[in-house]
């Protein structure tokens, strides 16, 4: 009965993140970078609802990773429902703490986006951890594509 339970709230756990990482990725940020005149205010409201999504992050993660060994030390799951959440995290905490960190470093040496001509060696910077805070990101959503696979697979 229990293992059920802690199935279920890792389920509600990794929807909820994966959900979160939708919902930010897809709508809210192309949304806001549609609608605010300037990049560099888009880049702030988006810059701070990824920060949100962070302390998420790390808290989902955490419950996934306790339930989750749980699970596998009952023989009730496979390694990978405990890993995978741990490797999430990993790179939520590398993407915050070295890409992100960079990135608003880099931005406040720039002043305004707008005005950063594009071949500038501060927004050559910028554009290039940009992309890697982009595809970190992706990869946190498949390795949930992943994890739901082999949840429904169980």
């Amino acid at each position: 009965m229990y293992l059920n339970i802690l199935l279920y709230v890792y389920s509600l756990c990794l929807s909820i993140f994966f959900g979160s990482s939708i919902f930010i990725g897809y709508i809210a940020a192309p949304y806001i970078f549609k609608t605010l005149k300037s990049r560099h205010e888009a880049g702030n409201m988006v810059g701070a609802l990824l920060g949100k999504f962070s302390i998420l992050g790390y808290i989902t993660q955490a419950v996934m990773i306790v339930t989750g060994y749980i699970l596998y030390a009952k023989n009730d799951a496979s390694l990978s429902i405990f890993v995978l959440p741990l490797i999430i995290l990993i790179i939520l905490l590398f993407s915050e703490n070295f890409v992100s960190k960079k990135l608003n470093i880099l931005k406040q040496q720039m002043g305004s986006i707008d005005e950063t001509p594009q071949d500038d060696p501060k927004r050559k910077g910028f554009n290039s951890l940009h992309k890697w805070s982009v595809k970190l990101f992706l990869l946190n959503e498949l390795l949930c594509l992943l994890l739901f696979y082999l949840i429904l697979i169980k």
